[in-house]
């Protein structure tokens, strides 16, 4: 589906990513005006185009598809970031060996 048509399928619920040079963040539609704006959760406003209504030039912010590989890529990146925070002088011996067992495929 190409872009164009992608954003004129748009519902209020859709999941969307908003994404600019900082980064990509997952968020819903909350209105689509009936001149084709789009609403999302944190208050942006977007053209009918996907960029944002009123948005810079030193930072672009533009609604892309949320596609469910890209779904994954979020998810992979949250799973990363709740293990960087395990501490693991707090785990038991057989917590530490079973997390062993399973990264041993990775870690050789």
């Amino acid at each position: 589906m190409s872009y164009e048509n992608w954003i004129k399928d748009l519902k209020v619920g859709s999941k969307v990513i908003v994404a600019n040079n900082y980064g990509e963040k997952i968020t819903t539609v909350t209105k689509i005006t009936p001149k084709g704006f789009i609403k999302v959760e944190s208050g942006k406003m977007f053209n009918p185009d996907g960029g944002e209504r009123g948005g810079s030039n030193w930072n672009y912010t533009s609604l892309l598809q949320l596609t469910d590989d890209i779904l994954l890529k979020f998810k992979k990146k949250e799973l990363i970031s709740q293990c960087e925070e395990i501490r693991f002088s707090e785990l038991n011996t057989e917590q530490l060996e079973q997390i062993l067992l399973i990264t041993s495929k990775i870690v050789k």
